[in-house]
């Protein structure tokens, strides 16, 4: 996508500058730069944008929380799903996207922590969690969320069965999951299935899915989570749906994780709501 931002920088710098005294563009060289020089320069704007997708964001975020000083948060997407800018309402035209910065709309937004990273809107494992992470770059930037299609069926009937204790603000749950997920964000993949949640109000939801005796049932239960969304199956069965400020994870198998898309492993974590960053919305 760099490619692409470079070709309508001069646009989105000509049209910032009209509220903005001083417009500055920072691109890294790298695949995970953007951390580094978000922290280097937090302390020396008012706003950082982040122009990319949901791991371009995920770098600004870990790179501004580590300083003292944390500017406002904008995102000009051009990812692949794009979820914190949907949850945000940040339209995907880019002349619309410039729109929301320039009228300056905030709001605060939880970010969460599992002590060594800092997570913007979700941490997962279980089925077809590997397609977050195992989708080739190069395919993303040809095709779009197509990728996420194509790795998908490497893995759309591979239900494991993953032993993990929760202990969730205090109540520890013991058993075994076929899909995990940890959430502060209205998307995630591009569904929209946690809509209307309070994103700041110091907590995140927990959505865990019972392995169930057969593939069938554990498959069904996916999917009416994306489709239906987390609001519509708290009474499932097989599916716990909680809201929790602490959850200590205990990953017997040491299963990876998809942190933000990113692939991390971990046996013993603890994830809670670090605090707040003031983020622009539409």
């Amino acid at each position: 996508m760099r490619g692409k931002i470079d070709e309508v920088l001069p646009h989105i710098k000509k049209r910032l500058s009209l509220r903005y005294s001083k417009v500055d563009s920072i691109t890294s060289q790298s695949d995970d730069g953007a951390e580094e020089l978000a922290n280097k320069n937090a302390g020396k704007y008012d706003i950082i944008l982040s122009c990319g997708g949901d791991g371009t964001l995920h770098q600004v975020v870990n790179g501004v929380m580590q300083t003292e000083f944390r500017p406002l948060i904008g995102i000009l997407p051009f990812g692949t799903c794009n979820d914190v800018a949907r949850t945000l309402k940040i339209p995907f035209d880019l002349d619309k996207a410039i729109d929301c910065v320039l009228r300056l709309n905030t709001t605060n937004y939880d970010i969460l922590t599992d002590g060594d990273r800092f997570i913007t809107y979700s941490l997962a494992t279980g089925y077809l969690t590997k397609v977050s992470y195992s989708a080739k770059s190069n395919l993303k930037k040809k095709v779009g969320r197509f990728a996420y299609v194509i790795s998908a069926l490497k893995y759309i009937f591979k239900f494991n069965s993953l032993p993990f204790t929760f202990t969730i603000d205090g109540e520890r749950v013991h058993g075994k999951f076929s899909y995990v997920m940890f959430i502060n964000s209205e998307s995630v993949g591009g569904f929209p299935l946690n809509k209307g949640e309070n994103l700041h109000n110091g907590m995140f939801k927990v959505v865990l899915i019972k392995r169930t005796k057969y593939k069938i049932g554990s498959f069904f239960n996916f999917l009416k989570l994306f489709i239906r969304g987390v609001s519509k199956i708290k009474k499932s069965k097989n599916i716990i749906v909680k809201d929790a400020r602490e959850v200590i994870i205990e990953n017997h198998s040491n299963e990876p994780f998809a942190l933000d898309g990113e692939k991390v492993k971990f046996l013993r974590k603890t994830i809670s709501v670090n605090s707040t960053l003031t983020l622009i919305k539409k």
